[in-house]
């Protein structure tokens, strides 16, 4: 969390804070029935009218202001502390006196000493004499230090208070509200205050986007999740993660489609690098039915590095191609992975292919390469595709010679047909 402080000038000084363990909850949503004009979710608010005075300062006390000013500005703190507590003991009016808690509660800031930078704001505000925008200013820099000792319910009642007389809430103070009711364990009431934030901010922060996304996602709520993260993406479209969310916010929606067409997208914008991300890509593209995309993506990846040539990327291209009726390129695939693993059945599947295109000398060649594999559960099968194509061949000795073999090692049923085909090849070698 980044704590929020504003000075005199209302320029922000950060602070880090480290978030403890969170713990979940619901709280019940308030009705707009029950929430008061001024309150940070009313949809039409208005605020309350402050009694703004303008006293004067005497001519001594600006003076003596303006010598402490340049001291702080000059980096002299404990120079300026002692100053502001003597001019306490003078005879001053309350403006005055509430102009100086304010000032040491820069001072006590600038030396981290945070429980008297409370103590002081707080005088300062019960006098409750500044100008609105000074007394705005001194309670928005109490809740923030309220946060920053993870005071929470403090912080929520400050800047509660603060929403009384501000007409235009900056985005800020919505996120501290929204991280308070978080920290309290109450992130369904904390969600508003942050979704609003996010909207109002003038620079997109991706932490406050995370923190409503991640109360979305644990709320089950997907759809919302979705409308997030389009956003998040359009900010950030180079963070993988935002595309591999939005795609699993889908799936959890039973869009898969969606899902896919969120991927394809952060593929497209160049976004898509893990490893585990592309081949989930390439299997739902495979699955929906766009073989040639998933094969496409396979291979490219192969290619530049980004993907290992291994025997399941291999497999899932081989896929795909053959899903495409991209017949040669997944015989290509197979010249390389059966070599690799030995795979007599990817040799059948090899010479099926080649069937598919009349190719009789490679359906030969195929068979023959995974006959030598020697680990073919129906070799009789093979045999007989192999005899087959020597038929067609005109290569009618090594015909029967392969229908033989499939008598000999074959099923019953590899035997009846290998016998008709032996009789048939002895008819037209003999004509």
């Amino acid at each position: 969390m980044t704590l929020f402080f504003h000075n005199k000038a209302t320029s922000v000084l950060a602070f880090p804070m480290l978030w403890s363990i969170v713990f979940f909850g619901v709280t019940k949503t308030l009705s707009a029935e029950t929430l008061p004009s001024y309150h940070p979710l009313t949809e039409e608010r208005t605020v309350l009218e402050r009694r703004s005075t303008a006293p004067q300062m005497n001519y001594n006390v600006n003076k003596k202001f303006e010598s402490v000013a340049e001291r702080f500005g000059n980096g002299d703190l404990e120079g300026a502390m002692k100053s502001l507590q003597a001019m306490l003991n003078w005879n001053i009016n309350d403006y005055e006196r509430a102009v100086i808690y304010q000032f040491m509660g820069f001072v006590y800031v600038q030396q981290s000493n945070i429980d008297m930078a409370i103590e002081v704001f707080r005088k300062c505000t019960d006098l409750d004499i500044l100008s609105t925008s000074q007394h705005q200013s001194t309670v928005f820099n109490l809740a923030s230090l309220y946060g920053s000792k993870e005071d929470w319910d403090s912080t929520i009642s400050k800047l509660m208070q603060w929403f009384k007389y501000e007409p235009d809430p900056v985005a800020e103070a919505y996120i501290m509200l929204g991280i308070a009711y978080f920290q309290k364990g109450e992130p369904l009431t904390s969600l508003p205050y942050i979704h609003i934030a996010n909207i109002k901010s003038k620079k997109p922060q991706e932490s406050w986007h995370q923190l409503e996304l991640a109360i979305l996602f644990l709320n089950k709520r997907f759809e919302e999740a979705v409308g997030l993260l389009k956003r998040m993406a359009t900010f950030w479209p180079d963070k993988e993660k935002y595309w591999e969310t939005m795609a699993g916010a889908y799936m959890e929606l039973q869009k898969d489609p969606d899902a896919l067409s969120a991927l394809t997208l952060g593929y497209k914008n160049n976004a898509i690098s893990k490893k585990e991300t592309l081949e989930n890509l390439a299997r739902l593209s495979l699955y929906l039915e766009i073989p040639y995309q998933a094969a496409s993506i396979v291979e490219e990846n192969i290619n530049n590095g980004s993907l290992e040539s291994n025997e399941k990327n291999l497999r899932l291209l081989l896929g795909a191609w053959t899903a495409a009726r991209e017949f040669d390129k997944a015989i290509g695939v197979i010249n390389i992975l059966a070599p690799m693993i030995n795979d007599g059945d990817l040799y059948i599947q090899k010479a099926m292919l080649l069937n598919e295109k009349g190719d009789w000398e490679g359906i030969k060649v195929a068979s023959s390469e995974a006959l030598n594999t020697g680990n073919l559960e129906k070799p009789g099968d093979i045999y007989i595709l192999k005899g087959m194509a020597q038929t067609e061949l005109e290569e009618y000795d090594q015909a029967i010679n392969s229908f033989e073999k499939s008598i000999e090692l074959g099923t019953d049923g590899n035997k009846r047909n290998a016998e008709a085909w032996i009789e048939y090849v002895s008819d037209r070698k003999g004509s």
